[in-house]
């Protein structure tokens, strides 16, 4: 997709306005404590889709996650993806993959035409010598969490290659994708792009969210060396 238009990027604000209005007893609020990131939420703007605006109606009743940026002024939000919370959100935070893997359709949504980015770029701000690149943007803000400055990808795919000078000032790129084969190619991928990464493997079936809900924030540090 071309440069936004005036009028998209206002709309983007505009809906990313009325998604994060609609967050507090919702069930995205249900379900990001579940992930134990309840205290972000503000911070990042996250947001329930139950009045889409025009245009997502596609979007209802998922969690939205804005990416923002930090210079943006007025318009800070770049681009919005949908998560899916399916028809209810399970109690037992280790069932919930499970469950929502029962659920047909994609679990991740983007806006149709417009290109991958990274999330979370305020993390490149960093005075620190490194950073994590995580795979999703649920896994960046729980490493963030744990004092651990990460962006997010939602996949291999979505990399580009003017994406790498952002991390070139780094001594060391902890790549961190989930403990599955896609996860895995995801951290192969990016360690053949990125002369400064280092591989990180939390085990199978582990991403940064599940790894820290079992183990903590110290355990998860411990694996990166720090």
């Amino acid at each position: 997709m071309s440069k936004l238009s005036a009028s998209q990027r206002v709309d983007l604000i505009t809906a990313a306005k009325r998604y994060s209005s609609r967050y507090e007893g919702s069930p995205a609020e249900e379900l990001i404590v579940g992930r134990g990131l309840g205290e972000l939420a503000g911070k990042l703007g996250l947001g329930f889709v139950s009045e889409p605006v025009v245009g997502h109606e596609r979007y209802r009743d998922h969690l939205a996650i804005p990416y923002l940026r930090p210079a943006g002024g007025q318009f800070a939000v770049a681009t919005l993806r949908f998560r899916r919370i399916g028809t209810l959100v399970s109690e037992d935070a280790s069932n919930l993959d499970e469950f929502e893997d029962s659920l047909s359709g994609a679990k991740y949504l983007s806006l149709p035409g417009h290109s991958p980015l990274m999330y979370n770029t305020q993390a490149l701000l960093t005075h620190l010598p490194y950073i994590a690149l995580c795979e999703g943007e649920l896994d960046a803000a729980t490493a963030e969490l744990a004092g651990v400055p990460a962006v997010g990808l939602p996949g291999v795919s979505s990399w580009r290659d003017h994406f790498g000078p952002a991390f070139a000032g780094f001594e060391t790129v902890f790549v961190i994708g989930d403990g599955d084969q896609a996860g895995r190619q995801f951290t192969q991928k990016m360690c053949e792009r990125l002369p400064n990464a280092k591989p990180i493997d939390l085990g199978d079936g582990y991403d940064v969210n599940s790894f820290t809900q079992q183990y903590g924030y110290a355990a998860f540090r411990g694996r990166l060396g720090l």
